[in-house]
């Protein structure tokens, strides 16, 4: 079984995507998939997010450990890493920094090689996006705050543009986006998830039940079914 988890966004702090978190925490030990590698790269490895990450799952009876990227780049231990793991969940934070470390050290397609052996990836904001063919980003806005949002290539696992946070204001225009850049797209709200298995898209689960996600085929917008 072949499996993402995207994540629109949310703050495991105050737990506002609990869940979904109970929710991933099932599907894995149901699976007997209790390993997971958490990548924190788009947060600059922040310790306070590492270690908040590492409490917060491990009280849902998983067992964690972290790559660090900006530490670790010997090849053999990142891939080592990658595929002893049953799950590798990946952090939110910057998304062209994301990328630009994982071509760097060959996360890119070890993470294609990991969704094919059935190791499932869950991302959250930027560290879900990574996970599609390319992604609405506001990556620029860490260096200009007026920077519009941009399209980022990414690993394209799943092959959709991406926009995290949909419910914010200033993500209203991605249909627009989409239909200049003749695209199709999947938003998702922040603290809802999209649960894709076996290369096909299964529904929606949300720790709210006024936060959604969407599909746009054509520039058509339709919401994703909720399980």
């Amino acid at each position: 079984m072949k499996a993402i988890i995207s994540i629109g966004g949310g703050e495991i702090r105050n737990q506002s995507t609990l869940k979904i978190d109970k929710a991933i925490a099932s599907f894995l030990i149901n699976n007997n998939k209790k390993k997971v590698l958490f990548l924190p790269t788009a947060s600059n490895d922040n310790e306070n997010y590492i270690q908040t990450f590492k409490s917060y799952y491990e009280s849902l009876n998983l067992k964690i450990t972290t790559l660090c990227l900006s530490i670790i780049d010997n090849d053999e231990i990142i891939k080592s890493k990658i595929f002893a793991s049953d799950a590798i969940y990946i952090g939110g934070g910057n998304s062209a920094k994301l990328m630009r470390v994982f071509k760097r050290t060959h996360l890119n397609e070890y993470l294609k090689m990991a969704y094919e052996k059935g190791i499932v990836i869950i991302g959250i904001s930027s560290g879900a996006m990574v996970l599609f063919e390319s992604g609405y980003s506001d990556a620029n806005k860490s260096t200009n705050i007026n920077a519009k949002l941009s399209l980022l290539k990414c690993i394209n696992i799943i092959p959709y543009c991406f926009c995290p946070h949909f419910d914010d204001e200033n993500r209203k225009d991605f249909s627009s986006f989409l239909k200049e850049q003749k695209l199709n797209g999947i938003a998702l709200d922040s603290n809802a998830s999209m649960w894709y298995i076996n290369d096909k898209i299964q529904g929606v689960l949300a720790s709210d039940e006024n936060k959604s996600g969407y599909i746009f085929i054509d520039s058509n917008k339709k919401e994703i079914a909720k399980f």
